[in-house]
């Protein structure tokens, strides 16, 4: 499945967009408006060609007069972000989780 994403830079549940472009399996191609993350609101809308599905993200989604915006498309999988579930606990999260929970031993 050939896949475009276009992100608008922001992490939280209520500011976060996304929208991919996707080949679907009876050749048309879809773009999915997502609002709010991986549990967000869903939309769907089917093309005939990428061309014209690319070129509808770019002329009513990413042509947001606002410089605010930040859409970025994410070009290759090293660039994807995770989505907001996928995410990985850090090095340092995990380490400030162990001493709360060190923390809490010892006081009780």
């Amino acid at each position: 499945m050939n896949e475009r994403q276009w992100w608008n830079g922001r992490w939280s549940r209520l500011g976060r967009r996304d929208v991919f472009v996707r080949n679907a399996a009876d050749g048309r191609w879809q773009v999915e408006l997502r609002r709010g993350g991986p549990d967000g609101r869903l939309r769907v809308r089917s093309f005939d060609s990428e061309r014209d599905a690319v070129g509808w993200v770019e002329s009513a989604v990413l042509a947001d007069d606002d410089p605010e915006a930040g859409w970025r498309e994410m070009r290759d999988e090293a660039n994807r972000l995770p989505s907001v579930r996928g995410r990985k606990m850090g090095r340092s999260d995990s380490r400030r989780r162990g001493k709360v929970a060190r923390d809490l031993d010892q006081a009780g």
